[in-house]
């Protein structure tokens, strides 16, 4: 019987380590993201500023599809 909850602990203690480990690269792949749209908008308008807002907005879109697309591709 205690084999049993051991292993059900084993199980619950590796699904949060790595739960909390996606969380950190989904937010670290939200930064590179932000970095990369703000860069680029500054290629593409060197006159004009992009919101914050928007910048935002297009990287968590960019980040979203992305992690997404990954988790749901056919293998």
């Amino acid at each position: 019987m205690s084999l049993a909850v051991g292993e059900l602990l084993g199980g619950l203690i590796t699904t949060l380590v790595t739960s909390v480990v996606l969380i950190i690269l989904g937010v670290i792949y939200f930064a590179v993201t932000l970095i990369i749209i703000n860069g680029a908008a500054g290629l593409v308008l060197p006159t004009q500023v992009l919101s914050i807002d928007w910048a935002v907005a297009s990287a968590a879109l960019l980040a979203t599809g992305a992690i997404l697309s990954g988790a749901l591709e056919r293998k």
